[in-house]
């Protein structure tokens, strides 16, 4: 026969309460457990006046350091920019045109790449992407 067990009570991080319904903090708030509805709004609410008071000082192009006012834009996740940061309209196309030829051309030859690119070897110091034959030439010289 099995005996029923009492579930453990689980309680606010911040007021104490038990909780009937557990509230999964933001990981930004740095909060270890579970919040109780009162207390995941009241700390939703600190969190977005923060964000809001971050964005009335005005960006600056993280490359040019140019003031920007309207026309920015994030950079995109491949490009290993740092986060909430952005880039004005003129950095941004540099930057994806230079990321489209880094991806679609050898590193070594500039050939345009098709659907088999290979990575150099990091003792190699190249980056980006080569051609097969670019690949070849430099594997023969690293084995003679």
């Amino acid at each position: 026969m099995r005996l029923f067990q009492k579930k453990k009570s689980v309680f606010c991080n911040i007021c104490n309460r038990e909780l009937k319904h557990k509230y999964k903090p933001a990981k930004e708030w740095n909060i270890e457990g579970f919040l109780c509805a009162d207390c995941h709004i009241e700390k939703t609410k600190e969190f977005i006046a923060k964000q809001q008071q971050y964005e009335e000082i005005p960006e600056s192009c993280i490359i040019c350091k140019k003031e920007l006012k309207t026309e920015k834009k994030k950079p995109r996740w491949q490009w290993n920019m740092d986060s909430g940061s952005f880039l004005c309209i003129d950095c941004f196309e540099k930057k994806e045109l230079s990321y489209e030829k880094r991806q679609n051309f050898c590193s070594i030859c500039n050939k345009k790449m098709g659907f088999i690119r290979y990575n150099p070897k990091p003792k190699w110091n190249i980056d980006g992407q080569m051609c097969k034959n670019c690949w070849d030439r430099r594997n023969q010289k690293e084995t003679q």
